[in-house]
């Protein structure tokens, strides 16, 4: 991703995790896979976010640098990838929930699966993504992106069903996905 800070900033979280789809994932020279499903977290006034209502604690602090910074946390002992999105203090990022990897089975259909497969782990956390061995390339452009509701919010009021999770359609290494629908891989890609 060509000016990857610039990029970021000069557009809002939803369009950034729509234009993440079909991005190859890196961990130094060796490709990982390529980004089919994100989520969205829009900061201080979505309740699903880590930095709803302005929490700021020393678990969530590298959501609060500015774009193009990875936000590593872990959730039931499996870490979450994101990058943060926004200038400094503005507490937005992406959650990168799946890639499609090489092979029949999807391998990291889910945001644990993909860290554990890249062996992601919290020193990536705060990290500027041009500066670290984990990065990205440009790829794929998605023939069609969907939305959904994000997947595991628990929060109870319009956040929870807001519709930022985007996949690529007919995808089958997108997580949750019913099989009904499915593509060859090749065909989700223009």
């Amino acid at each position: 991703m060509e000016n990857q800070f610039e990029y970021l900033m000069a557009h809002d979280t939803i369009a950034t995790a729509k234009a993440l789809l079909g991005m190859e994932l890196y961990v130094g020279e060796c490709f990982i896979g390529r980004i089919v499903e994100t989520e969205a977290y829009v900061g201080v006034k979505d309740s699903a976010s880590h930095s709803a209502g302005g929490r700021r604690t020393k678990k969530n602090e590298s959501m609060y640098l500015e774009a193009g910074h990875w936000y590593v946390y872990q959730v039931h002992g499996h870490n979450m990838l994101n990058l943060v999105t926004k200038e400094r203090d503005v507490p937005e990022a992406v959650l990168i929930r799946a890639l499609e990897v090489d092979g029949d089975i999807p391998q990291a259909n889910g945001p644990g699966k993909l860290t554990r497969r890249a062996n992601i782990t919290k020193v990536f956390d705060g990290q500027p993504i041009d500066q670290c061995d984990l990065y990205l390339k440009a790829g794929a452009t998605p023939v069609h992106i969907e939305q959904r509701a994000r997947i595991g919010v628990t929060c109870t009021d319009k956040w929870r069903e807001a519709p930022l999770c985007f996949y690529v359609r007919g995808n089958r290494h997108v997580s949750k996905i019913k099989k009904k629908g499915l593509l060859p891989d090749e065909e989700t890609w223009r």
